[in-house]
């Protein structure tokens, strides 16, 4: 597999992009006179730090693997191996990505299907000549070319739909449409806890599809061994396979192709499970703001990707970042409500960019429902 170096849209970085970069070399409680001297230093001794890189390179979270109670591996060992973690999928969900990944990933994903974008004003430039990268984005701006968003006149009707997104993905009414997938993902982990079998959103979608693979290839082969979500930005995987197996139908084994959007909310809980320092959690302005910077670039990717005119595509979103992290579920309802209904990409209304909406979750939607529904922005038969 060709190593593929990471793209960087110099047209599209701001000042608080270049902050968010250097907000993960730095410590946040250090003043900006210290960081100027610590900068200064790294410049002057560039061999000693990129040294120190390569060696941090390879050495991922320092969590450990058990299997039946005992441990398996320290991940920290010394030179591991590239695709280590495909050879510690010992727990049951694990287990089960593994097997669908040899069956249909094998040779992992090619490089137009692994795409990652460092905020809206990069997405908003795609349909430019010479600003976008051509080796992941030459589908995408041929789209937008022949399909330009403002011309597409879709439903874009919203509905609710309270399940599990692994079997929200079956639903018939979406056999032969675009589906479009937005992962609840880890900014600093391929599929976060996903070895640890834990149960959050992203590691679900994961065990159930052969996901993982991708996430791995953007670690290896576009981070050169490292891994990180743009905080304003996303990944965005093409041809993701979900599965779902049904023993008592003569097909066993049921597959539905989809895209994945993989994004980060700000960790809220004080638990630091974020790679970056999320706003005040009393300063709703500025939370507010920098959330809908994220989620202006999460509906903008699936608009930049979508097949055609969009009539037939189907976006499946949801709470994000309302569990452990600890965001208010009506706020993130509300920025939703607002940027669906607002112009993005040169559309009057976003929303009619899809056919339709969904907002997928395990728990209750009513927070959403009433939001979208107190400004008589919703489908009036919700989807059960």
């Amino acid at each position: 597999m060709i190593h593929r170096p990471a793209y960087i849209p110099l047209h599209a970085l701001r000042e608080i992009d270049i902050k968010s970069i250097l907000s993960v070399a730095f410590p946040f409680e250090i003043d900006n006179d210290e960081n100027k001297r610590r900068y200064d230093e790294i410049k002057r001794q560039y061999d000693y730090h990129n040294k120190i890189y390569d060696d941090l390179k390879t050495k991922p979270e320092p969590y450990q693997v058990y299997y039946q109670g005992q441990p398996q591996v320290q991940h920290r060992a010394e030179n591991p191996k590239k695709y280590w973690e495909e050879n510690y999928a010992y727990r049951p969900g694990p287990t089960k990505s593994q097997k669908y990944i040899e069956k249909y990933r094998k040779d992992g994903f090619k490089p137009d299907e692994l795409k990652l974008y460092w905020n809206y004003q990069e997405i908003e430039s795609l349909h430019k000549k010479d600003y976008f990268n051509p080796t992941t984005d030459t589908d995408t701006n041929k789209a937008l070319e022949a399909k330009p968003v403002d011309q597409r006149k879709n439903s874009g009707a919203v509905k609710f739909y309270q399940s599990g997104i692994e079997d929200a993905v079956f639903d018939e009414e979406l056999e032969d449409k675009q589906i479009i997938v937005l992962d609840f993902a880890d900014e600093r982990m391929p599929g976060g806890y996903f070895l640890e079998n834990a149960r959050t959103q992203e590691e679900v979608i994961l065990f159930n599809s052969d996901g993982y693979r991708a996430l791995l290839d953007l670690k290896y082969q576009t981070m050169d061994g490292g891994y990180i979500l743009p905080q304003y930005g996303l990944a965005y995987i093409k041809r993701v396979r979900f599965f779902q197996e049904n023993p008592d139908q003569k097909e066993t084994l049921q597959v539905r192709l989809t895209d994945l959007i993989v994004a980060a909310c700000y960790d809220l809980s004080g638990a630091d499970e974020g790679l970056y320092k999320p706003p005040s959690r009393e300063d709703h302005v500025d939370l507010y703001k920098r959330t809908k910077e994220k989620f202006r670039a999460i509906v903008a990717s699936a608009v930049a990707n979508t097949e055609g005119d969009g009539s037939n595509t189907y976006l499946l979103l949801g709470p994000i970042g309302t569990g452990a992290f600890g965001n208010d579920e009506r706020m993130i309802a509300e920025i939703f409500c607002e940027v669906l209904n607002g112009p993005l990409m040169g559309s009057e209304k976003v929303r009619n960019a899809f056919e339709q909406i969904w907002f997928v979750s395990i728990d209750s939607l009513h927070v959403f429902e009433e939001v979208f529904g107190e400004k008589g922005k919703h489908d009036p038969s919700p989807k059960q």
